[in-house]
Order: C-alpha cells, then sequence, then structure tokens
C-alpha cells in the first residue's frame, strides 16, 4: 500500500508547517510545526495562544485535548511520508487510545510543547499503531498507544 520511504528522504521535511502534510486547517489544526522525522517517528511543536478555541479562560487546554495533539502528529508523520512520495496527505482516522497517562490537569497557554510519535507496527492496509508522548521542557509530561487507520489519497501533488 505505501513504499517504503528513508530518513534521508523525511529529513528535509522537517521544520515546515504542520499544516503542509495534513488535512486539518484552522481552527481544529492543533500543531504548528515538524520539528523531526524519520521513516518511523515525528515530532512537532506547539504553543497555545490565549484565543485558542479550547482554551478555558485562566486555566488552559484540558489534558484530555493531548490525545488529539498526539494523534495530530500521527497524521503528520503520514503526511509527510506520503509527501515524500509526491502525493497529497492520506485520510487518517484514529481508532482508538490505549493507556493515556497525562500528569498535567491543562496544556497552558504561552508555552512551547512537543509530541513525538514512534511507529510500531504497520500493515499493508494502512492500520498501524504509535506510541506517543507529549514533552514539556524535555519532560514527557503525557503518554498513549494509538491504534490509527490510513487510508491514501494517491492523488499526486499538484493535481
Amino acid at each position: 500500500m505505501t513504499a517504503t520511504i528513508s530518513s534521508e528522504e523525511l529529513k528535509p521535511l522537517a521544520g515546515m508547517s504542520a499544516a503542509e502534510f495534513v488535512l486539518h486547517r484552522e481552527p481544529m489544526l492543533f500543531l504548528d510545526r515538524l520539528v523531526d522525522i524519520g521513516a518511523e517517528f515525528a515530532t512537532c511543536e506547539w504553543r497555545i495562544s490565549d484565543d485558542f478555541e479550547l482554551v478555558v479562560p485562566g486555566l488552559g487546554v484540558p489534558a484530555y485535548a493531548g490525545v488529539e495533539y498526539m494523534a495530530q502528529c500521527v497524521a503528520v508523520h503520514a503526511g509527510a511520508r506520503a509527501r515524500a512520495r509526491g502525493f497529497v496527505p492520506p485520510h487518517g482516522y484514529l481508532l482508538g487510545t490505549r493507556h493515556y497517562k497525562c500528569s498535567v490537569a491543562y496544556f497552558e497557554p504561552g508555552v512551547t510543547y512537543q509530541a513525538t510519535c514512534q511507529e510500531l507496527v504497520r500493515d499493508s492496509q494502512g492500520m498501524g499503531s504509535f506510541a506517543c508522548r507529549i514533552e514539556l521542557n524535555g519532560s514527557t509530561i503525557a503518554e498513549a498507544n494509538l491504534a490509527v487507520l490510513e487510508m491514501p489519497q494517491e492523488t499526486k501533488l499538484n493535481e
């Protein structure tokens, strides 16, 4: 279903806007940029603004949104892989979350966070599992395993 992509083919995409790799758009695009990427992982970052739709005034974004930050990191990884092959981002579905743990009640506005997804398994039909984490200043504050389904569009870029 998907061709093997090397880390060397993906590295030049690091530093680009997350919007380049996903179908999400404001206000549902949670991530700012792709920080690092390899064949089986991606790291993305974001900074929450005070006017972000999910911010609870005086508190921040509720911890349960951490699952979506992780899922969008997985989507960025899939989109970057598609782009490296010359295709538009695939449709992706979050099928389930296991063992979500978060040590904060809210993600604070004005703070830069990073999410990393590490591919555990991917089959030829697009089913995959990722170990994900969210870090703040180099310390893990949230983690979970996500089950996903990737449905490539197989539409070439610029068509």
